[in-house]
């Protein structure tokens, strides 16, 4: 068994600059590797051990003029990345496949859509391109990618309720939700807000 990591919250703009992420109705700082960690999750799930080296990768892409080989801050990622845990900032399940990761952490999340101003589409398109992404790919981001009809009526309702388990219990076809679901969030159309706690009664 595998475990896997995605991030949690929706970055906010900070009136003093400070990368801001919240998590339900609390706003956390990040700071140093954090970030960087925080940034590798974000729109992905992660195998464990695959974590550090996407880390590294981001790094490079935003440092491209230091030396950065495997042992980079080690220390400081173990640190930072238990840190992101206890803070809630990221969620892991255990599951044998990516899907399996996907749609396991997908139905307890409350979800919320992406809003990006200009500014944050330009550092999405400076990171594409560093990462050796075509130009003209890179540019992709700008633009709006026509979307199905069914995916557009789904982000509409998710503006008014990103409760994921509302929608799996009200419709007769969970798995299409939580196929769309993964495929926005992979997508890059929705954060996860937050993860609700599952109680389980005795």
């Amino acid at each position: 068994m595998m475990r896997w990591y995605t991030a949690v919250g929706v970055k906010m703009e900070h009136p003093g600059g400070l990368f801001c992420v919240q998590v339900g109705t609390e706003n956390k700082i990040l700071s140093g590797m954090e970030i960087f960690i925080w940034n590798a999750l974000l729109w992905s799930f992660v195998e464990e051990t695959q974590i550090y080296g996407r880390m590294v990768q981001l790094l490079k892409a935003v440092f491209p003029e230091k030396d950065l080989d495997g042992k980079t801050g080690k220390d400081e990622f173990n640190f930072c990345f238990r840190r992101l845990i206890t803070r809630g900032l990221i969620t892991f399940c255990e599951c044998e496949t990516e899907k399996e990761a996907a749609e396991n952490m997908l139905q307890n999340a409350i979800v919320a859509r992406v809003m990006r101003n200009s500014g944050e589409r330009f550092l999405m398109f400076c990171e594409s391109f560093a990462c050796g992404t075509p130009f003209w790919k890179a540019l992709r981001v700008f633009k709006k990618e026509p979307m199905e009809e069914r995916y557009r009526q789904f982000l509409l309702k998710i503006e008014k309720c990103g409760e994921v388990r509302y929608y799996l219990e009200t419709t007769e076809q969970p798995n299409e939700i939580l196929e769309m679901l993964s495929l926005l969030y992979q997508k890059k159309i929705l954060f996860i807000r937050s993860v609700k706690e599952v109680t389980v009664e005795a």
